[in-house]
């Protein structure tokens, strides 16, 4: 019986190796990843704001777009662009979920999807260094004008 304390306390040092190890890293804190963020998209001549939810905020060919910036998860990573279609009655309602459906199954990456009474286009995903979104950024921008452009013709 002496060695039931031992496997206990073998046991809570495990779980708790185990949650440290689930845990999301705080790699970057939010107002670096936000720094980050407008520095690139200045490169890039978008002249990005930082909004009241603390998100990126960028317009680029009369679209507005933003990037979530998440306080508890640094290695996530969203870029969306909002409010690209208003649902105006729920016999349309019907034929947007239809053509989220279609914009989704045939496209990669990007995904369609309605938000109180309009529709959204992001790229979500998990990056091991917040610093990597660069290296899809350009890509992930190109997976949301698709998958807009699937929905699109399908509402037409």
């Amino acid at each position: 019986m002496k060695c039931l304390p031992n496997i206990i306390w073998s046991v809570a040092v495990v779980c708790f190796m185990q949650f440290l190890v689930s845990t999301p890293a705080q790699a970057q804190d939010a107002d670096e990843m936000r720094a980050m963020y407008v520095r690139f998209l200045n490169k890039k001549g978008w002249s990005p704001k930082v909004d009241e939810d603390g998100d990126v905020v960028f317009k680029t060919d009369g679209k507005t777009y933003f990037i979530d910036v998440h306080e508890r998860d640094s290695e996530f990573f969203m870029i969306a662009l909002a409010n690209i279609w208003p649902i105006e009655s729920a016999t349309e309602r019907v034929q947007v979920l239809k053509a989220c459906d279609h914009a989704n199954a045939t496209t990669m990456m990007a995904k369609v999807y309605t938000k109180s009474n309009n529709v959204w286009v992001s790229v979500e995903t998990f990056l091991a260094d917040p610093q990597d979104f660069e290296g899809i950024f350009d890509r992930a921008f190109s997976a949301i004008a698709t998958t807009t452009n699937s929905f699109v013709e399908r509402m037409k």
